[in-house]
Order: C-alpha cells, then structure tokens, then sequence
C-alpha cells in the first residue's frame, strides 16, 4: 500500500472549516488541489472530482460525511483489485479556537505498488498547499 498524509493547525473552530471544506461551489476559487467536486453528496453517494495536478477528473463513492469531522471518498481505476485511492479530510477540535487537520491518501491494489515515489511527493505537495489555502481562506478569507 502507497501513501500519503499532511496536516495544518487551523486557527478556527471545527464547523468554520467544515463551512469551507464542503462548499464545493467555491473551489475553484481557492482550491489549488480539487477544482470542482459535484454529484451525490451524501455517504453512499457517487461524486466527481476535479484533481487538478493529475489534470483528470475521477469517480469516486463518498465513503464518510460526518459534519465538522470528516469526509471520505474512495476512487478506483478500472477494478479495486487493481487501484483504489481512498482520499481523507478528519477535523480534530483541539480547543475552541483552534482545531487540526489531517488530509491524506491511501492506495490499495496490486497497482498501488507501480505508482512512482515523484508522484506520491507531488501529491503531497499539492495536499500541503491545499492545507495552506483552506487555512488561510478559513482564517482571513483569503
């Protein structure tokens, strides 16, 4: 199994990034990570997202969506067996003004392994500056 995870203090209370996080309507006008994600959002839901450093859009079936706590979604391409990412947002109140989070992937199948050690920094890069720019639209707006 390949990979990845990050996370940022956030100084803000949990629903206040949780506000941020799911108004997916206003990615694109912050988000350097995911551009869009549309379709079903509930957990059992099918939705689509946008990952704009893979400059491709992937299916993916929501997983989890707990307010103010965490949003999972699990993408696959072609059979699980093959390549599935499982794609992670947990909230961590840790006070009242201040709350953690932690932002990741994990990839399964026999594929997983394929998967270049360049790519995987890529997209953790990607996921630190999407931490920074939720942070920072959190926090002042930006």
């Amino acid at each position: 199994m390949r990979q990845y995870h990050t996370k940022i203090e956030i100084d803000a209370p949990a629903q206040d990034v949780w506000r941020v996080l799911t108004d997916f309507t206003t990615y694109n006008e912050w988000n350097p990570l995911v551009r869009s994600v549309t379709g079903d959002i509930q957990e059992g839901g099918t939705i689509k997202t946008e990952i704009i450093p893979l400059e491709n859009i992937f299916s993916a079936k929501l997983l989890s969506f707990k307010p103010n706590q965490e949003i999972i979604w699990e993408g696959k391409m072609g059979a699980k067996f093959l390549l599935a990412g499982k794609h992670y947002y947990h909230i961590i109140q840790l006070n009242e003004a201040t709350c953690l989070l932690k932002h990741g992937e994990y990839f399964s199948g026999l594929l997983s392994y394929l998967i270049p050690s360049n790519l995987l920094r890529k997209m953790e890069d990607a996921f630190a500056r999407h931490n920074r720019a939720l942070k920072s639209k959190v926090e002042n707006g930006k």
